[in-house]
């Protein structure tokens, strides 16, 4: 068998397992640990000393950690936010402010209503949404690519964004099945804690 397909049947079991496993934590407890992960991110200095910063809209239903305590933070009133919107198969950057009308988008992630796409040049960190990350920096996302093809793509132009991986500590595992394309984290940020890839 290709190895390649053994690595993308590894990966489908492995984002059912990971799914199932954020969805057992309880509300609550996602909320209180989605707060302690803000916290560790707006207190890293790539975080301080970034103008222009990416994230993504967190989907409850997912049981992702939630990005609404640091799109709350004061500390973010003075940057650049961005957001991920898809368009013909690409992930790109747009403008986002705190209160802007928002639309449910195809994979059921919130979008602005009104688009303007920001110059992803000027990004200093990208927060990552995962489902699994392990001890190489490696994250295992949902499986459309569109984080690695973004991420290579600001690389190409010689853009290179802090990658920020944001997680639950119970989906950290010892390895990924990883394939070429996949774009390592350079840090991932659980309730607990920081972990720094260098």
């Amino acid at each position: 068998m290709d190895p390649n397909a053994n690595i993308t049947i590894e990966k489908k079991a492995l984002r059912e397992i990971m799914i199932a496993r954020r969805r057992s934590i309880s509300e609550n407890s996602r909320i209180a640990m989605s707060r302690s992960i803000a916290e560790h991110v707006i207190g890293m200095p790539e975080f301080l000393n970034a103008s222009s910063i990416h994230l993504y809209l967190s989907i409850a239903v997912l049981a992702e950690v939630s990005t609404a305590p640091i799109i709350d933070s004061k500390l973010v009133n003075n940057k650049k936010l961005s957001v991920p919107v898809i368009r013909n198969g690409n992930l790109i950057a747009a403008a986002f402010r705190k209160g802007d009308s928002l639309r449910k988008a195809q994979f059921g992630q919130f979008e602005p209503e009104v688009l303007s796409f920001v110059d992803e040049s000027h990004l200093d960190v990208v927060l990552l949404p995962l489902l699994a990350f392990d001890e190489k920096g490696y994250r295992l996302g949902y499986g459309k690519g569109f984080y690695d093809r973004f991420l290579t793509r600001l690389s190409d132009k010689g853009v290179n964004p802090c990658r920020i991986g944001l997680s639950f500590f119970q989906q950290r595992v010892d390895e990924l099945p990883a394939d070429s394309w996949d774009e390592p984290l350079d840090a991932v940020v659980h309730e607990h804690g920081i972990i720094r890839y260098t």
